[in-house]
């Protein structure tokens, strides 16, 4: 190392503090990236022409910055006032802190190459020469393999970078920039198709749905093992206990309503099936079923409830999109105080600044989204109230970070979900690029190919969705896809349940129950009305006094006769007159559907157990469309029949 290099004196400046350059050779620009976490660059080092190779670094301990060394004598005045000239460009653009710092490494690397490998330039003539070798040997490298190898978009990205610096060092027209370097041409991957299929994306956000419902719920009400449904699986026996390759087990009747776990000789046949000897038995039913469930239950926090956090937080944020069909960073830009939940479902319900487009974009979705939205909100208190470390409680996505600090979700925050976990095996991810064009294809579709929507839609220009989304062959795809927005509306969305599973019924042929107008009921110790097990917190509460609530009761049971299927066919109707009366699609879906769909589930059960059954219920059915109801339902049935037709009346009036 040569004896004349030195530290130099280093000026941070913010991204915002654009009149602060005065001398930009000591300048060193500090941001923000997308997680949070703050950045600085030693961008002035380039205004000297010899200096170490060493960009400059943080210490781990003390924080402070440490940059490479230079040597004095070789300030450029040149590279001075060209530095000068391209800050204040790009830091006047108002850009986002992360692409500025993506820009500033761009034209280090550009500037290394220059001096380390090229001839040093201080004139234009000296940059468009060194310019042309930088290409070449870029190009060099985007054909090579492996760890070397560069892809086309940080290609275009070094090139781009480093031709825009010479035009606005020397503040040259687009005519004269193109005279001297011409602008390389971006194959990047709009014209790639995607990767996923609709059934992966089905499959995958179907998957992030069922986890984050289960997860939540159990971290909310203090549930642990947690009960899970493994995609592709039609039990409902599998536990989630901890993050390691053999953390779910398949458990059935290992544990009472409440969730505490059976007595030891009562489980043991079941662990049979993961541990050999008696011992290893009862050390996992001592440290897993009882401390550790003590422990999420007692305990603010360990690291199973950090992991299951964070995947909520994972899942949501895919739901969010999927829903939205919304741009990444802009979501994860969020602040819970952008939220408008009264308009979700009907308008925009948030805004937000996208830096690359220059201007404000809007977020709408459907009224679906809102259950989750509220849920996730929850969580979000929930994570509030630890008081844990850091700085982004404002932001909707948040995860709990490395020494239990909050840091904000980022695009690489999936990548700790992704990895090494059982939860999402036999099941593909489903990339948020893939999810969007999904989307596009969908909205084209059901535009009948108006781009002008779609445009809107997407928070994109008319350019950009006619380039990046019309030349897919999207008609059998989108009619699927239609088709599948109606199966998860059915399946999942109005089924108020925290999975697909089939909710049991109580069946009896004895009379040891009380008779109801709903069926019957088999609470005979007048103990409160309890949700039946399967149901989540958006499924009706069940009240005695709401008949068609007890349908969600743990105690609700049907006698397999006709009077009983009769009631309950009875029941239905009179739901389906009061929508059509109420004539108020969110009030159907959010009131009336889940109680339709219990009915017709309890119907499906009862039709399973014989064919005297069938019989029965083809009886009941033939009643109700002759119009003879339960005697009491019937009265409420005429009420509202003669409501509905005096609304039809005074409407054609």
């Amino acid at each position: 190392m040569s004896n004349s290099f030195n530290d130099r004196q280093l000026i941070e400046i913010s991204t915002k503090q654009i009149e602060d350059i005065v001398d930009p050779q000591y300048t060193v620009i500090v941001g923000s990236r997308a997680d949070g976490v703050s950045f600085k660059v030693d961008i002035g080092r380039v205004c000297y022409t010899n200096r170490e190779n060493d960009s400059g670094h943080s210490r781990d301990k003390t924080k402070s910055y440490i940059t490479g060394l230079v040597d004095e004598s070789t300030l450029s005045i040149e590279r001075v006032e060209w530095l000068r000239r391209y800050l204040r460009e790009i830091l006047q653009k108002g850009l986002r802190d992360e692409t500025v710092r993506g820009y500033l490494h761009n034209l280090r690397y550009f500037f290394d190459f220059c001096d380390f490998e090229g001839s040093k330039p201080l004139t234009l003539d000296d940059l468009a020469s060194n310019y042309k070798y930088y290409q070449i040997n870029l190009y060099q490298k985007a054909r090579l393999s492996g760890a070397k190898s560069i892809s086309t978009t940080t290609l275009y990205d070094k090139l781009n970078t480093a031709r825009d610096f010479i035009k606005i060092a020397y503040n040259l027209s687009d005519i004269d920039i193109l005279s001297i370097i011409p602008k390389h041409r971006h194959m990047g991957h709009n014209s790639k198709e995607r990767d996923s299929s609709l059934e992966d994306f089905k499959n995958f956000l179907q998957t992030c749905i069922t986890y984050f419902n289960e997860f939540s719920y159990a971290i909310l009400n203090k549930i642990y093992p947690i009960p899970i449904t493994l995609a592709k699986s039609s039990s409902n026996d599998y536990y989630w206990d901890s993050t390691r390759k053999y953390g779910i087990k398949k458990l059935p009747n290992c544990f009472y309503n409440s969730g505490e776990p059976l007595p030891f000789n009562e489980v043991k046949n079941a662990l049979s099936n993961y541990y050999n000897c008696e011992h290893t038995k009862k050390d996992f039913y001592k440290n897993t079923l009882i401390n550790n469930r003590n422990t999420w239950i007692n305990e603010n926090l360990d690291s199973r409830k950090i992991y299951a956090y964070n995947l909520c937080t994972y899942c949501f944020y895919y739901i969010y999109l999927s829903f939205t069909a919304a741009n990444i960073q802009p979501t994860l830009d969020l602040k819970i105080s952008d939220l408008n939940l009264e308009n979700l479902g009907l308008s925009t319900f948030a805004k937000k600044h996208k830096y690359r487009a220059g201007r404000q974009i809007e977020f709408s979705a459907p009224s679906h989204l809102k259950r989750y939205l509220i849920q996730y909100l929850k969580l979000r208190e929930w994570v509030d109230n630890l008081h844990l470390l850091g700085d982004c409680q404002e932001y909707l996505f948040v995860r709990i970070g490395e020494h239990r600090q909050l840091k904000r979700f980022a695009r690489s925050s999936v990548s700790s979900i992704d990895d090494n976990t059982p939860l999402f095996k036999g099941v593909k991810r489903v990339t948020a690029r893939d999810i969007r064009n999904l989307c596009a294809e969908y909205y084209i579709k059901h535009s009948k190919g108006n781009l002008s929507l779609v445009a809107r839609k997407l928070n994109n220009s008319l350019t950009t969705v006619a380039k990046s989304y019309t030349s897919i062959d999207i008609e059998s795809q989108a009619i699927e896809m239609n088709h599948y927005h109606e199966k998860m509306i059915t399946a999942v969305l109005r089924s108020n349940r925290t999975n697909e599973q089939t909710i049991s019924i109580k069946t009896s042929t004895n009379y040891d129950t009380e008779k109801i107008p709903a069926g019957s009921c088999s609470n005979l110790s007048d103990n409160d009305p309890v949700k039946a097990l399967g149901f989540n917190n958006e499924a009706p509460n069940p009240s005695c006094a709401t008949f068609e609530s007890c349908l969600f009761c743990e105690f609700f049971a049907i006698h397999i006769d006709f009077e009983d299927i009769h009631k309950l066919l009875s029941l239905k109707e009179a739901l389906l007159k009061s929508s059509m009366i109420r004539d108020d699609p969110e009030y159907h879906l959010l009131s009336i559907e889940p109680s339709l769909f219990r009915i017709d589930e309890i119907i499906n059960i009862l039709k399973g157990k014989d064919n005297r059954v069938i019989e029965l219920v083809d009886d009941a059915e033939q009643k109700i469309k002759m119009q003879i109801y339960n005697e009491y339902w019937d009265e409420h049935i005429n009420f509202l029949t003669v409501a509905s037709e005096s609304n039809r009346k005074s409407l054609s009036l």
